[in-house]
């Protein structure tokens, strides 16, 4: 019988069978422990090349630019950590791994541990780059940066005049293509499937010896 820890109360549940597109929740805290995800690793894989090619603009280019006193200045997302650089270096690293490092770095790990399954390429390190992932998908907080910057806004509109800029949309899609692979990436069914075909690989070897 093959069962399930539960990450937060540590409940040992046996794996249910359900269909795609639906979860299994822990029957002590009510929180998931086994998604059936939709998306195969070529679907992750192509999705996570999207997100990090869209990185760069969303960061660089201005979200906002800000007109008072006949004076016009953008600011771009890479800016938010460096002005609490020299006043607050804390809340400036913390803003920075939570609003750059960690979601370029979550793809990074969902695009490599998919193109791995893919090509059934199995190093040694593969399931540390699946701890890694399950650790920073609670990191990647893009969705409270957008929350921030749409408070800011609704606040600055009372004082000058705000125009969007090109970067904001990037940003946009950047955060939808995001949510779509936490929504939908099953650090289980990766565990699943690195089991299933490592051992099939193994019995061929097997077999060809």
């Amino acid at each position: 019988m093959k069962t399930i820890i539960c990450r937060h109360c540590d409940m040992v549940s046996k794996i249910p069978f359900i269909s795609r597109k639906h979860v299994a929740k822990c029957s002590r805290c009510n929180s998931t422990v086994y998604k059936n995800t939709k998306f195969n690793p070529p679907a992750m894989l192509a999705l996570c090349l999207t997100a990090l090619f869209i990185c760069y603009p969303a960061f660089i280019l201005p979200l906002i630019s800000l007109h008072m006193l006949k004076i016009t200045e953008g600011t771009a997302l890479i800016d938010g950590p460096l002005m609490f650089l020299h006043s607050d270096p804390i809340v400036a690293i913390t803003v920075f791994f939570c609003a750059v490092v960690a979601p370029v770095l979550l793809l990074l790990s969902i695009a490599y541990s998919s193109l791995c399954i893919m090509i059934n390429h199995y190093p040694i390190y593969l399931p540390k780059v699946f701890k890694l992932t399950r650790a920073l998908i609670h990191w990647s907080m893009l969705d409270v940066y957008m929350l921030s910057i749409l408070v800011s806004i609704s606040k600055l509109l009372h004082y000058a005049d705000l125009y969007v800029g090109i970067g904001f949309y990037f940003f946009v899609a950047l955060l939808l293509v995001d949510m779509t692979i936490i929504a939908n990436y099953s650090n289980d069914y990766y565990w699943k499937l690195f089991h299933q075909r490592n051992h099939e690989h193994h019995n061929q070897l097997k077999v060809n010896c």
